[in-house]
């Protein structure tokens, strides 16, 4: 995985890296669309939607921190040249993400979910493999790996399609703020991340490797949005209720309440 043989061997090689797994993930990504969209489309989004958060939470909250340690095993692979450049990369995102779970915890507490509910609750295994094959990756094979992780993850709701769920749902925008925000950030860091995978020194190896993150990543998020989907059925179950986050009233009067 360190070997230094390098991609292709013209200009045009390199620079179609980052469109060629953008491609590849477009095709990978359809029962992973088809569940984001059950989600989203849900017939009582409005009541389960503060479950959303707290699936996304777990997400969210381990960016910076799993950022902040790809950066420290780059430091590790001393005489590297992929890591000398990957660690700044890195180390600068996480201080982009480093509060992005709070904005999480302040929508939770919009719809009546006390930040320390959320916090005292275990986040979904599913999240936790999610997250954590992302740490197996970049010490037992290359911390490049992260970069297949984030072209997955940095894929934005689009702000206007937003607007269209609060009204459709009663969902107020207050209670959206993370999802808005991102819809304004993300589009950059998109443009950012694949300028970044052109640039870098990649070897074939190391380009397998952010392949194959991507590729497990879908797998994983797959399972993240299914167990949040059977979460949504355990509302029907009056002994499973106390494990979910549902709003008892619509969203739209808690936030007026609020």
């Amino acid at each position: 995985m360190n070997s230094h043989t390098r991609v292709g061997g013209g200009e045009s090689d390199v620079t179609g890296r980052s469109r060629r797994l953008r491609a590849m993930l477009s095709l990978m990504r359809g029962r992973l669309t088809e569940l984001i969209h059950e989600v989203w489309y849900h017939p009582r989004l409005g009541e389960l939607y503060p479950e959303f958060l707290f699936a996304t939470y777990g997400v969210t909250s381990a960016s910076a921190p799993a950022m902040r340690a790809a950066a420290d095993r780059c430091a590790e692979l001393r005489g590297d040249v992929l890591c000398e450049q990957l660690q700044g990369y890195y180390l600068e995102h996480a201080e982009e993400e480093q509060n992005h779970g709070e904005w999480l915890l302040a929508d939770l507490a919009s719809l009546g979910i006390s930040r320390e509910r959320a916090l005292q609750r275990l986040p979904y295994p599913s999240v936790a493999a999610l997250v954590g094959s992302q740490y197996y990756w970049m010490r037992h094979a290359h911390p490049a790996a992260y970069l297949g992780y984030l072209a997955v993850l940095e894929s934005p709701t689009e702000a206007e399609f937003l607007r269209e769920v609060s009204e459709r749902t009663g969902i107020p925008l207050a209670s959206m703020s993370c999802h808005l925000r991102h819809a304004e950030l993300d589009p950059g860091h998109v443009a950012e991340l694949d300028a970044a995978m052109d640039a870098f020194p990649l070897t074939r190896e190391q380009e397998e490797l952010i392949t194959v993150s991507a590729v497990t990543t879908v797998g994983h998020l797959e399972k993240v949005f299914g167990d949040l989907l059977e979460h949504f059925e355990r509302m029907w179950n009056p002994g499973l209720r106390d494990t979910v986050f549902i709003c008892s009233e619509s969203a739209a009067a808690v936030g007026t309440r609020l």
